[in-house]
């Protein structure tokens, strides 16, 4: 099984910090997937759950098998 691995940037539109976080990974030019995240902190459980916190910019590390990371990104996507 190749392990492949993948970024994952959760992100709130107008958010000066994470424009800072997404022109940081364009100029090394690094490919990741842009998740937007609620306005209102209380909202932010799936964030919080992953990584801790509920402030954004949030960058994660998706590694696993290409299947499971496509499956992974998908259900995020959806929530």
């Amino acid at each position: 099984m190749v392990m492949e691995k993948r970024l994952v940037l959760f992100r709130l539109e107008g958010c000066p910090y994470c424009k800072k976080a997404e022109k940081a990974l364009d100029s090394k030019g690094l490919k990741y997937k842009k998740i937007e995240v609620p306005s209102s902190k209380a909202e932010r459980t799936l964030l919080k759950q992953l990584s801790g916190q509920d402030s954004v910019p949030v960058l994660l590390d998706v590694i696993g098998s290409k299947s499971q990371d496509d499956d992974i990104l998908e259900w995020l996507e959806n929530q």
